[in-house]
């Protein structure tokens, strides 16, 4: 029997190709759809597999510092005391060991570091380098107000200094890594986001970058980088239960560190500006208002006319907040002039402010 002949198939081949047909036009389509879509591999949205680069960009001029701190021992009030602990050696200073990780900043021997890594009374300081070489240190400054020191090595030779990124331009949600030496393992890298900025946490000087990337015992000094191995902040402490990194990490962003590491190079100590008034602490937290509470005597704000019961609105012609006034005040040098337009009653007023040195 011819197939092709017999009637009653026609219908059913008419279907087949019709179907052939349609297959062969959705492939086609789609194959040049697909050759629109990006490259994964090249997407800029996707995460990069390794950091491998900005960890051997970064880690060179990264350190392990090592403190003797003496301590002194608490003297008993009892009877004898005295004479019963200096027989056995009780009133004598101890010396107690403290570890953690410091920052080269400049290639001729600058190191960056938190105070509380060498003590209020370090009797002695060493430095490791990335390659293993140990390097005594002094004391170039120290400043309490922001944790932050600065130490010498004596260097014929060039180190490798470490790159410094704007930490303003970091966002939440940003990748960082953070490399130290935790628990004094040796040079060690974690990797987290940028979990919140400008976090004051009990200190007026640090608006901190809060990061959950692991900082531990150890970590304190060392650098928190961003994906091109720039520095955006020095690691300093953790709000943790626990002692150990509970995913709540605090580093001093980049851009107040360079201005205290020269302060302290240049003067040994961090040269404040100082506005001299305060704001009401309820009006804030109630009404998130900036209300003048108080002016100091013979400071900037007394001689600019600045008075209690102002409300300021506009700081350096920017809408005032309080993050933005923590942030020119944590910044601000002696002589610099700040712009303030305040409400008062129902009038407003524009004010000049010069900064003076803070005295404390």
């Amino acid at each position: 029997m011819n197939f092709l002949n017999n009637k009653k198939y026609l219908p059913l081949l008419g279907a087949i190709l019709i179907g052939t047909l349609l297959g062969l036009l959705i492939s086609t389509l789609t194959f040049k759809n697909n050759k629109n879509l990006p490259d994964i591999k090249s997407s800029e949205n996707i995460i990069s597999s390794s950091f491998s680069d900005a960890v051997k960009k970064a880690s060179p001029a990264v350190v392990n510092i090592y403190s003797n701190v003496l301590i002194n021992n608490r003297r008993s009030q009892l009877p004898f005391s005295e004479r019963f602990n200096s027989i056995f050696g009780l009133n004598r200073s101890r010396i107690e060991s403290s570890l953690g990780s410091g920052v080269i900043f400049y290639s001729n021997g600058y190191i960056l570091t938190n105070q509380h890594v060498i003590g209020d009374r370090s009797v002695g300081i060493t430095v490791e380098l990335s390659n293993g070489r140990k390097e005594e240190a002094k004391i170039v400054g120290i400043d309490k107000g922001t944790d932050l020191a600065v130490l010498k090595i004596n260097q014929t030779e060039e180190l490798s200094s470490i790159e410094i990124a704007n930490s303003d331009n970091l966002e939440i949600g940003d990748i960082v890594l953070a490399i130290g030496n935790p628990y004094g393992l040796g040079q060690s890298v974690s990797m987290g986001i940028v979990s919140a900025t400008g976090r004051e946490f009990n200190n007026p000087y640090s608006d901190y970058i809060q990061t959950d990337a692991a900082i531990n015992k150890g970590n304190s000094g060392g650098a928190l980088v961003d994906t091109s191995g720039r520095l955006v902040g020095i690691n300093t402490l953790i709000r943790s239960s626990s002692g150990g990194s509970e995913g709540i990490g605090f580093a001093i962003p980049s851009v107040r560190v360079v201005g205290i590491i020269n302060d302290l190079i240049q003067f040994g100590e961090v040269r404040r500006g100082w506005l001299g008034f305060d704001i009401d602490r309820v009006a804030l937290a109630t009404s998130n208002k900036l209300l003048i509470s108080y002016i100091h005597l013979n400071g900037p704000a007394n001689e600019a006319n600045l008075r209690v019961g102002d409300v300021i609105i506009e700081i350096n012609e920017q809408e005032s907040s309080y993050s933005l006034l923590f942030k020119e005040f944590a910044r601000s040098k002696p002589g610099i002039l700040i712009k303030l337009k305040v409400l008062r009653d129902t009038e407003i007023i524009e004010l000049i402010l010069l900064t003076v040195l803070a005295t404390t």
